[in-house]
């Protein structure tokens, strides 16, 4: 799929600090076509941190906090989002428990290469 083709640019950043996470997230659909974005959710460690999300935004950032209830074990991390055209993207990773400060980051691959 080529850069143009992905109809959300996002980034999406975990960072975890002791048993405190926090999630930075940023969507934003192009200006005057007819994406909107249809759902998005985020997780860490099986909790949904985005609850009511309104379907049919062109833009939706933010910060959410999670507390860890066991920090010296492994917590998987996850976010899916899906358009009103039909696309969906999700992925997951881990914040790995032995580490006291980690980080996953989910960029778009336009994000990624500015």
């Amino acid at each position: 799929m080529a850069i143009g083709d992905i109809p959300i640019d996002y980034t999406i950043t975990f960072e975890k600090d002791h048993a405190n996470v926090k999630v930075t997230y940023g969507l934003k659909v192009p200006m005057g076509g007819p994406t909107l974005i249809s759902d998005f959710q985020l997780t860490v460690d099986g909790t949904d941190l985005i609850s009511g999300f309104i379907p049919g935004q062109t833009e939706f950032t933010g910060v959410k906090f999670h507390t860890l209830s066991t920090p010296d074990k492994d917590a998987t991390v996850s976010y899916t989002m899906s358009t009103s055209q039909g696309w969906n993207a999700g992925e997951d990773d881990v914040l790995r428990g032995e580490k006291i400060y980690d980080e996953v980051y989910f960029p778009t691959a336009a994000a990624a290469s500015n």
